[in-house]
């Protein structure tokens, strides 16, 4: 008897849970995915406004712009190691820190060309950016000190002041953090010191203040996502490992999200829904959370060997039905992926199948049918055998269901079960196969 399992629509040759995530169905290996035109990648968000996925590359110093489908729109280049992206409120502009050329470059999200760049002074080698009260702020420094400057880059003549919070305060240049849903408030964490310092701040009116601070919530921040209410930050660190979140009025830890070493990403969907990654060598690189929960519907495999994560990698559509990944192989290849259903819980389904059967008796194929979000009353599963016209059978309320069978011919047999999902589950597929003798 030879079994299989699919779990989201991939087959698994053994009894382990995969993801396909090209195809976004279930819990899958990803095997597939689009070869961008660049060889490094810093950081990945989305542009609901015009449906794209910006990613940025330091080392072929450009910004390439990629539909929600997986298509290459453009590569925007000439983008001086290009680091952080952030984008205006209103998405009509995209800003892209520039540290070999000590700038801030302005991007037209309709046109994606540059048209603007403003000069943050010798030396500052700009790194991480954010937008909150007006202004465009940007970390910048050394190894050793760091600091956070800001541009007025809605006013006719910007200033740039690349001193508008205390140099001293850093160890390293820090992860910014800002959102819409916070307009007036900057997150800013040390990435070179563990643990590491984190602050928020007030920037809302032309004089800043700090508001919480947290000496040591994790070293090395990796990623940081505001949540949608405004209330809350989620960090990746190199340590602990899982994902926190803070709460922004005081920076105390209110949450975790279990994911495991080594976290490096983590992006929240307008809903409320979590995507928190990690360096798993293809193991469980992504876990996916629904809003207001710290349980896992879904878990992503990135494929292995050597296909990991990247850090801040990861980015939701609007809608959050799509999480976009990006991954990289020794091959220096940046890897974009669409997880599909992203919003929906894997399931899985398993066959049990006796060791051989006869030709011309009856036999018996039980199986199982589960998630960790429940399914409804009245689920049914579609049977099929060689690709015969398929039958349901009803699920029972514990996730058990059971088919017979009188095959009546020998031969080897395969029988293919599968739930086509719902509003809660994507696509499950299972397959087993068994000798039927004379």
């Amino acid at each position: 008897m030879r079994t299989r399992r699919i779990v989201g629509g991939t087959a698994l040759i053994t009894v382990a849970a995969s993801l396909t995530v090209v195809t976004g169905t279930g819990t899958a290996l990803a095997d597939g995915g689009i070869v961008l035109p660049i060889a490094s990648h810093w950081q990945t968000i989305t542009d609901g406004r015009h449906e794209r996925v910006y990613v940025s590359a330091p080392g072929s110093d450009a910004v390439v712009a990629v539909d929600f489908d997986g298509q290459v729109v453009k590569t925007i280049e000439q983008l001086d190691g290009a680091r952080a992206i952030a984008l205006s409120p209103d998405e009509s502009t995209l800003y892209v820190a520039l540290p070999d050329a000590d700038a801030v470059a302005a991007v037209d999200t309709a046109t994606l060309q540059e048209t603007r760049r403003f000069a943050t002074g010798a030396g500052t080698d700009p790194e991480s950016l954010a937008v909150a009260g007006g202004r465009l702020w940007f970390s910048h420094g050394d190894n050793a000190d760091g600091g956070i400057g800001s541009i007025t880059v809605a006013d006719p003549e910007p200033v740039v002041d690349p001193g508008a919070l205390p140099e001293w305060t850093w160890y390293g240049k820090p992860m910014l953090a800002s959102s819409t849903a916070a307009p007036g408030l900057l997150v800013a964490g040390e990435t070179a010191a563990s643990p590491g310092e984190m602050r928020v701040y007030d920037v809302s009116s032309g004089q800043t203040r700090e508001v919480a601070h947290n000496p040591g919530p994790g070293g090395d921040i990796e990623d940081m996502a505001i949540t949608p209410d405004g209330q809350s930050v989620i960090t990746a660190t190199g340590s602990p490992y899982y994902h926190q979140k803070f709460r922004l009025s005081d920076l105390t830890e209110t949450g975790r999200y279990d994911t495991g070493p080594y976290p490096n990403a983590v992006a929240v969907a307008p809903n409320g829904a979590v995507a928190a990654g990690c360096v798993a060598g293809g193991d469980h690189d992504v876990y996916l959370y629904r809003p207001g929960s710290t349980t896992p519907v879904r878990t992503v495999t990135l494929n292995s060997p050597y296909r990991d994560l990247l850090s801040r990698g990861l980015a939701w559509s609007p809608d959050g039905t799509r999480l976009f990944a990006l991954r990289f192989t020794y091959g220096s290849e940046v890897i974009f992926e669409i997880i599909r259903d992203a919003d929906k819980a894997a399931g899985e389904l398993t066959l049990d199948v006796p060791a051989t059967g006869t030709a011309g008796k009856r036999l018996t194929v039980r199986g199982t049918l589960t998630s960790v979000l429940p399914y409804p009353e009245g689920t049914t599963v579609a049977v099929s055998r060689d690709g015969a016209r398929p039958v349901t059978r009803t699920v029972a309320a514990d996730g058990t269901f059971r088919f017979t069978d009188r095959p009546r011919t020998a031969g080897t047999i395969t029988y293919t079960v599968t739930h086509h999902g719902d509003a809660d589950h994507s696509p499950t597929t299972a397959t087993a196969t068994l000798d039927i003798t004379g």
